[in-house]
């Protein structure tokens, strides 16, 4: 048997089991009252009531009591096995869990099948790095050697309460003629819940063993990864339920954490000895850190709420999960003949992804003026961004996010219904790095159109070192934009003298397709001349009295810049 995921082990809702069980001890309570009742109201009319039909009906009450004794009793255990399986997941769940959790707050990173990555120490000093390094890598392995069996352990456990319950599900399945749901899955559903096959890994063959499924399949391939909706290739309608619903999850787990945080220094919480120095101020430090970024997931799973309740162009929560990455389109784009997916770049979160879902529709208004439409727009914060300007020049946020970009438009194609949609990827700032990396070395996009936007590199000298899916890379040219104001500092640079990230976009040199945005403001510095120096316009090439936003909405609506 296969080890539970670290995904799915986190997405178990034991609650849900704790509410059935109790739901069911009152249902039967009030059942069994009733049964009760009416074998009274039976007793007292026989006492007045003689001869052969008075025996028919006390014979017949007296099954019927048995009958209802018998299906109370049976009730009664199905909701103890509710119980008991709550309690034991529940361990089990909570303990993965905070083995996850203390890794990644200590840096870590940790892999759905429970492999932990140290992090890399740099501090510049080889002697003192080669140590650290050591002492990283031996505590990676240590919490790895305690969550694997874990994980392992899940896996048994799930699948004996799985067993048990349907045990107690059957006790009663014999007393009423209802047949459960799950005597109708197919034999590959059944393989996959039982743990002997896994899901599809690729999105194209998620999608066709999707199709395939009947609702009651989803729903039960649902309840056993409660994270299936972030399993690329699903439709976007299946996806926004499933995923809305492990919204709801990630809230409730994000409020214990929470709680438990500051549950651990209630002196703290009202601001008393509050250590000034020393360790203990160490602590103090890191503890602010901790509930800060608790409060900030919280903060940010309720802006993603709000956005899904807001009335207008419906909303499809495309990906959500519980390291803050998450994907929200404005149209469905299962059905829209043309798509576009905006990457947002250093500092974007959840939190913060009222901005980016402004911008989206900014794109998707732009789009709908070129094009009859359907139209659709992602806002895919589907990686985890640079936190600040110092983090930019690091290429491992974007070699993280590539692949996870990569699968993301593999889905949109594979789920798509008719005829292949015109799709687009749209970078803003170190956004436009992540789809570069996404589309070199050997890698490449399933998508017609590509447009960097304020970009401070994508990662290669020239355009023809990017790969579009079945596209010779001499067409790229016409297939790959740019814009940069020219005051936007972020896009400085001398394309004989490569940034970071490789030469700016907009370079000739560069071999894109280039087209205008608002400049920017000159200043004259003296000994200088004019200098354009405008960095709040590194955010406006979205706003409307920004040529760039119509060009875009032509792009996206297959059309091109206006020439």
């Amino acid at each position: 048997m296969m080890a539970a995921s670290v995904s799915q082990v986190r997405g178990w809702t034991t609650s849900v089991l704790t509410e059935v069980a109790a739901d069911v001890v009152d249902i039967n309570e009030r059942f069994d009252d009733t049964v009760k009742h009416v074998e009274s109201v039976t007793c007292d009319t026989l006492a007045n009531w003689e001869g052969d039909a008075s025996v028919a009906v006390a014979a017949r009450t007296l099954a019927e009591r048995m009958a209802g004794s018998y299906l109370v009793a049976a009730v009664d255990t199905y909701s103890k096995v509710f119980g008991s399986a709550a309690r034991e997941l529940g361990s089990i769940r909570d303990s993965v869990v905070a083995a996850v959790d203390t890794a990644l707050a200590e840096g870590f990173d940790v892999a759905d099948n429970g492999h932990v990555i140290a992090p890399t120490s740099a501090t510049g000093d080889i002697g003192l790095d080669v140590v650290l390094q050591a002492s990283f890598d031996d505590r990676a392995h240590g919490i790895e050697s305690l969550l694997r069996p874990l994980l392992a352990d899940a896996a048994v456990i799930d699948c004996a309460w799985a067993s048990r319950l349907q045990d107690a599900v059957d006790a009663i399945r014999t007393l009423v003629d209802a047949p459960a749901a799950s005597e109708g899955y197919s034999r590959a559903v059944r393989a996959v819940l039982d743990g002997d096959t896994p899901l599809p890994n690729e999105p194209a063959a998620m999608a066709e063993f999707w199709r395939g499924l009947t609702d009651a399949e989803k729903d039960g391939l649902a309840a056993w990864d409660p994270t299936i909706g972030n399993r690329d290739g699903l439709p976007a309608v299946d996806k926004s339920r499933y995923n809305l619903a492990h919204l709801g999850t990630l809230v409730d787990d994000a409020r214990v954490h929470l709680n438990l945080i500051e549950s651990r220094h209630p002196d703290w919480m009202r601001d008393e000895n509050l250590p000034r120095r020393g360790e203990r101020a160490d602590e103090y430090s890191g503890w602010l850190d901790e509930r800060e970024a608790m409060a900030g997931s919280i903060a940010g799973y309720d802006t993603v709420r709000s956005h899904l309740d807001r009335a207008g162009v419906d909303t499809f929560l495309m990906n959500i999960d519980h390291n803050g990455r998450a994907a929200l389109a404005l149209g469905n784009p299962d059905t829209s003949g043309n798509v576009a997916t905006y990457v947002p770049g250093t500092s974007s979160s959840l939190a913060t992804i009222g901005g980016d879902m402004s911008r989206i529709a900014g794109l998707l208004d732009s789009s709908n003026a070129h094009s009859a439409g359907p139209n659709s727009v992602v806002a895919w914060l589907g990686y985890t961004a640079p936190p600040d300007l110092v983090d930019t020049v690091a290429e491992k946020y974007a070699d993280a996010g590539a692949p996870r970009l990569d699968r993301f438009q593999d889905g949109l194609r594979a789920a798509h219904f008719g005829p292949p949609s015109h799709n687009t990827v749209i970078g803003h700032d170190y956004g436009s790095t992540v789809i570069g990396h996404a589309m070199r070395d050997n890698a490449s996009l399933a998508v017609d159109n590509v447009v960097f936007v304020g970009s401070p590199g994508v990662g290669v000298r020239r355009v023809d070192e990017l790969t579009l899916d079945g596209v010779d890379p001499s067409e790229n040219g016409r297939r790959i934009f740019a814009t940069a104001a020219a005051a936007d500092p972020v896009t400085w640079g001398d394309e004989l003298m490569p940034e970071a990230h490789g030469f700016d976009p907009t370079t000739p040199y560069f071999g894109a397709t280039v087209f205008d945005s608002e400049p920017g403001t000159s200043f004259s510095i003296p000994g200088l001349g004019d200098i354009d120096f405008s960095p709040s316009l590194h955010s406006d090439y979205f706003e409307t009295w920004s040529p760039s936003l119509d060009t875009m909405g032509r792009i996206i609506a297959g059309r091109g810049p206006a020439r």
